[in-house]
């Protein structure tokens, strides 16, 4: 064997080895890839459930403040009704008096 066939045969022993380390890099390159887009997909699932919660809450609060606006208007109602019976009440009774009033002057005139 010459000089030269060992020497070749270390280059390309080594142009071997190299290529076995650039595939192994490779491999755990592309493993840590798969494992960090694993990772992203499970943060991007969390994600889409929590905007899926967010949006139902959201819906859930428009409602029950419409809930919240109908009852306020029904209690502004009633409270209208309420006061126009109230005054009604005085009303009359106002007419009640005057009435009263008139009548005992006028039986009070025809004494005299």
């Amino acid at each position: 064997m010459s000089n030269l066939d060992i020497y070749g045969n270390d280059v390309l022993r080594d142009a071997y080895q190299t290529i076995q380390n650039n595939v192994s890099i490779q491999q755990a390159s592309l493993a840590d890839l798969e494992s960090k887009n694993h990772d992203l997909m499970k943060k991007q699932q969390i994600q889409l459930n929590q905007m899926k919660e967010i949006e139902d809450k959201e819906k859930l609060l428009i409602t029950r403040s419409r809930m919240l606006q109908i009852s306020q208007d029904r209690n502004s109602y009633k409270k209208k009704i309420i006061y126009s019976l109230i005054a009604a009440i005085f009303i009359i009774l106002i007419f009640t008096l005057a009435m009263y009033v008139f009548y005992v002057r006028k039986i009070g005139m025809a004494k005299s």
